[in-house]
């Protein structure tokens, strides 16, 4: 089978929201190139956010009249300034060629993400997450989980309770419990990613630790336990979800307990800062990756 390859050539930072885009226009799927300032990836491989990533998406060759009118109209839509290009290729050219981009690479001191076709030898006190996102949000590539997971590194203590909302390939989940968290519960609205999640825990034995279940916090909560008492909890989605469930997360936090959030776009730093403030959190720090935003908060 042919496929139309449709190539969109974006700013680092709006490479997520241009994948989002144009899947939705696909049966064959899309993916992100990400630009690496080094040649030797297979170990600590760094991304160079200042160069231009690539999407590549796919749709099939019988909507080829209407593929880049219809891309140019979705990244328009999203607001993202795209250089897009498309071409014909056979589906055994890029079904599994997306893996090629997907690397080696450490985040903060000690975790290290091994994509699962990949080998790596660890050192001794390196937490190592072996990875195959699928479909699902969330290989560490983008800023937001870059930062996210290298604030569970510095706030995981063993025997936590946690909680990842929004949990994608569930690399937030998984990374918590390898840091020593006693359970690990992990909430997603998308089924794919729910059993995408549970398969990366089993991956990394971990499964015992972290539960997966379709839902969110507050009426869609999906365990059968009370949804509160967590230590930490992670939730790397969109600022528009955290201001409209900041009661929902903070009331979920024991007291003292400290919310990782992170998916928030620069202007909305404000915004979702006051919305925790007004559900009982204290803010507690604030990072900045170019447009990004990760924010701690610990419920008083």
């Amino acid at each position: 089978m042919r496929y139309i390859e449709i190539m969109a050539r974006v700013a680092s930072g709006d490479a997520e929201a241009a994948c989002d885009a144009l899947r939705v226009l696909t049966a064959g799927g899309a993916w992100i190139e990400r630009p690496f300032s080094q040649h030797d990836l297979e170990s600590d491989a760094q991304i160079d956010s200042t160069a231009p990533a690539i999407v590549r998406a796919y749709v099939a060759t019988e909507r080829a009249n209407g593929a880049e009118r219809e891309a140019r109209v979705a990244l328009a839509d999203a607001s993202i300034d795209a250089d897009i290009s498309t071409r014909e290729v056979d589906e055994v050219d890029w079904a599994e060629s997306w893996k090629a981009h997907f690397r080696v690479e450490r985040f903060g001191e000690r975790i290290v993400i091994v994509p699962s076709w990949r080998s790596y030898d660890a050192a001794a006190d390196d937490v190592v997450i072996t990875l195959d996102p699928g479909m699902a949000f969330g290989t560490g590539q983008h800023e937001t989980t870059r930062m996210c997971l290298e604030a569970l590194e510095r706030a995981t203590r063993s025997g936590m309770r946690v909680l990842d909302v929004g949990c994608g390939s569930g690399i937030l989940a998984i990374a918590a419990a390898k840091l020593g968290a006693r359970e690990v519960l992990a909430a997603d609205i998308d089924a794919d990613c729910v059993r995408i999640t549970r398969e990366n825990a089993e991956l990394n034995s971990v499964s015992d630790l972290v539960r997966a279940g379709r839902g969110s916090v507050g009426a869609e909560w999906p365990f059968g336990d009370a949804a509160g008492g967590f230590d930490l909890i992670a939730a790397n989605i969109i600022a528009r979800v955290i201001v409209e469930h900041a009661a929902s997360l903070v009331g979920a936090l024991a007291p003292g307990g400290r919310l990782i959030i992170s998916g928030i776009i620069g202007e909305r730093e404000g915004e979702t800062c006051l919305a925790l403030e007004a559900a009982g959190a204290r803010i507690a720090s604030v990072r900045g990756m170019g447009e990004w935003r990760c924010i701690e908060a610990v419920r008083a």
